[in-house]
């Protein structure tokens, strides 16, 4: 008895969840202060859709939000960013927020998310810890200097 791989067997690996940012707005009336954005790096050669995510974020140990959404966010080869709007805590006051609106803090983000994919339902684990600084002003580009004995 011979065994082969059939020709157009399909070759998986899960795809990565990590964080690209978080943005508090809780300096004005916004219905959603927390913003969290995921980088799903799809290594496969076909689009798998993240069907779920669910996630929990802390700011120097103190609990921030959290988030259970149920959606269907096509992931093309490569990686694609999704910003989704956190639930805060009931201690994390509009106050609160404000106290980790500029320095830098902590951070301890983990959930799961759930992808379809042609092998069936994948529940991805993923948890990220480091620093996050908040408040920074946008960082530009540093200019040539002109050099007049240059021409063009």
């Amino acid at each position: 008895m011979l065994a082969c791989t059939p020709v157009g067997v399909w070759i998986y690996e899960d795809p990565r969840v990590t964080v690209s940012r978080v943005r508090l707005d809780a300096d004005t009336a916004s219905a959603r202060p927390v913003l969290v954005a995921l980088n799903l790096r799809n290594p496969n050669d076909y689009v798998v859709s993240a069907t779920r995510v669910e996630l929990r974020l802390a700011l120097d140990d103190f609990p921030i939000g959290r988030l259970a959404q149920d959606s269907s966010v096509p992931v093309p080869k490569g990686t694609a960013t999704v910003a989704l709007p956190l639930i805060p805590d009931r201690a994390a006051t509009r106050a609160q927020l404000q106290s980790f609106n500029s320095g830098v803090h902590r951070s301890a983000i983990e959930g799961l998310a759930t992808f379809a994919t042609p092998v069936g339902k994948r529940k991805v684990r993923f948890a990220q810890t480091g620093e996050l600084a908040f408040g920074q002003p946008p960082l530009s580009p540093p200019s040539a200097p002109a050099d007049p004995a240059v021409s063009r």
